[in-house]
């Protein structure tokens, strides 16, 4: 009897067509693009130059135990990481705005409390768990008496009345903030670009991105000018940054840390207390150079006493339980490079291998249209880009208008800000009738992972299919969006762990993801990775 196919397998062979010839069309662009750019580039840039001070080579968490026992000071700390800024920053151009000499005060004032010996080196590890430890702030987050830009023209001349919520529970456990970092305008982009700080490098090789949009951050710290550092992730943009340069980044549960306080800045009028509607995907975290500071740093910025607790206690991985996923099966997906697919396996190994748990690979038909689906999730909630974006304040510029300005080089706002507000509502995406179809593609990925991850359950799989592409190379790339996006949409926690280099020296790594509110448990499997793979190298030191 002939088999008549049903609309379901009939859909799902277009699909899979589609995938193919799609995938092949990215690849061969990427190709084109990336051959492109290399000729243009001329070969390897420049690498930062190795990390000596051994200052430099302690985690957040051993230099606040030294800082409180009096073995350290505070202000040596300070002292070394601003040499070292100054020594990375021209070659990464991380920074943003600088307050060296306001740390370097409040570094002596530690070092006095510490000598007073009024408390206990126990009490202060209690009361402020990193006191005098150097820290670094992305410049789209409050920092009272700094410039809060949003890395925008548009903003130059704010200045934030007052720290985020982030940051004052840093500085409450005792941080010092050094600098604020660079970021792409109004953090519209994965790559690090404005026009008024300039472009951030890879210290790895600075004709590379260090990512977007906590790209200088993750540049900074992993040049090792910082130790610990906090930016924010809307989309991937902890994670894409700490997975170019390869450092640590941590994604927090939807409500663990305060997200307020970032771009947009507040609005003009002071009646109008709307929340602006993206901070329901817009996630700050922890980034970092050792995994153990993922642990201290999320003690202390952790609302939920019940989760705060979890972190950095013993872990039995005789009970996890691993899926792995190693390719994201959506339209114009560039290919999983083979390093990182190997580098993946080798990390589900490694659990399986020493501690004998379940390892299995996933393969979801639902996140096949994951790239549309998450851009129409952001967009829902935005009835107006420029709004949104400007917070009401009738700033003097017109989106189409001003991206033909930028042709002749007469527009103030960057290339990449001026794409996503001109094509914000492309039917592609954004068409009414289509809310329904990507409402119920979410519900199907709450369910799904509602069910695959329990308490003792992580899901590894890439943070993206390929390490840092040279400057400009995100371009034709920005389907990957998908790999990071989908755990914005399900507020679920996602630590970015460090796994490896490729042939060429650039540093690559992977995603660790759990169920709500498992925050400990993901920080605890990069922990264990890092003593596996070694984490974080310093450049030139491979």
């Amino acid at each position: 009897m002939e088999y008549i196919y049903g609309w379901y397998e009939l859909s799902f062979i277009m699909n899979v067509m589609l995938y193919k010839v799609s995938q092949f069309c990215a690849s061969v662009i990427n190709f084109i693009v990336d051959r492109i750019l290399a000729y243009m580039y001329d070969g390897k840039g420049k690498t930062v130059s190795p990390v000596k001070n051994p200052l430099l080579l302690k985690s957040a968490t051993k230099l606040a135990r030294d800082i409180r026992r009096g073995k350290i000071k505070s202000v040596d700390a300070v002292k070394a990481y601003i040499v070292r800024i100054l020594e990375v920053n021209p070659l990464v151009n991380a920074t943003a705005e600088c307050c060296f000499d306001d740390a370097l005060n409040q570094a002596r004032a530690v070092d006095l409390i510490v000598s007073s010996r009024k408390y206990s080196p126990e009490l202060l590890a209690e009361e402020k768990p990193l006191l005098g430890v150097p820290i670094t702030i992305k410049v789209l987050i409050g920092v009272k008496g700094l410039k809060h830009t949003a890395a925008s023209k548009l903003f130059e001349d704010v200045v934030a009345e007052e720290d985020a919520p982030i940051v004052k529970q840093l500085r409450d456990a005792g941080a010092i903030v050094l600098t604020t970092t660079n970021a792409p305008e109004m953090g519209l982009s994965m790559e690090t670009r404005n026009k008024l700080y300039g472009v951030a490098c890879n210290p790895f090789d600075t004709n590379r991105t260090s990512g977007g949009s906590s790209g200088g951050e993750s540049a900074l710290i992993s040049a090792g000018g910082s130790v610990l550092g906090i930016g924010n992730d809307i989309a991937g943009s902890l994670r894409i940054p700490a997975h170019f340069t390869g450092i640590f980044a941590h994604m927090p549960t939807r409500g663990l840390v305060p997200n307020e306080g970032s771009l947009p800045p507040k609005r003009l009028d002071p009646s109008d207390t709307r929340k602006p509607p993206l901070y329901k995907f817009l996630l700050a975290g922890p980034m970092c150079r050792y995994a153990e500071d993922l642990v201290t740093s999320m003690k202390v910025l952790s609302t939920h006493d019940e989760v705060r607790t979890r972190f950095g206690q013993q872990v039995d991985f005789s009970k996890l339980k691993v899926y792995y996923l190693t390719q994201m099966q959506s339209p114009f997906m560039v290919p999983l490079e083979k390093e990182i697919k190997i580098a993946l396996k080798k990390a589900v190994t490694h659990f399986k291998k020493h501690y004998n748990v379940p390892c299995k690979e996933l393969k979801m038909s639902s996140l096949y249209d994951a790239g549309r689906c998450v851009v129409n999730r952001f967009l829902v909630l935005v009835e107006d880009v420029n709004d949104t974006l400007t917070c009401g304040r009738g700033l003097p510029f017109s989106e189409k208008l001003d991206f033909l300005k930028f042709l002749f080089g007469k527009s103030t706002l960057s290339f990449m800000t001026l794409l996503v507000m001109n094509i914000a509502r492309f039917p592609i995406w954004c068409r009414k009738d289509q809310n329904t179809y990507f409402e119920k593609i979410e519900d199907q990925w709450i369910k799904e992972f509602d069910s695959l991850l329990d308490e003792d359950t992580v899901l590894l799989m890439p943070t993206l299919p390929f390490p840092a592409p040279y400057h400009c190379g995100m371009i034709p790339k920005l389907t990957v969006i998908c790999y990071t996006g989908i755990f914005n949409v399900l507020g679920l926690p996602v630590t970015q762990c460090p796994l490896g280099f490729n042939k060429e020296g650039l540093p690559y790594g992977i995603q660790i993801v759990g169920g709500k509110n498992n925050d400990p448990l993901t920080i605890a499997c990069a922990v264990e990775l890092e003593k596996a793979f070694g984490g974080w190298k310093s450049p030139s030191r491979k």
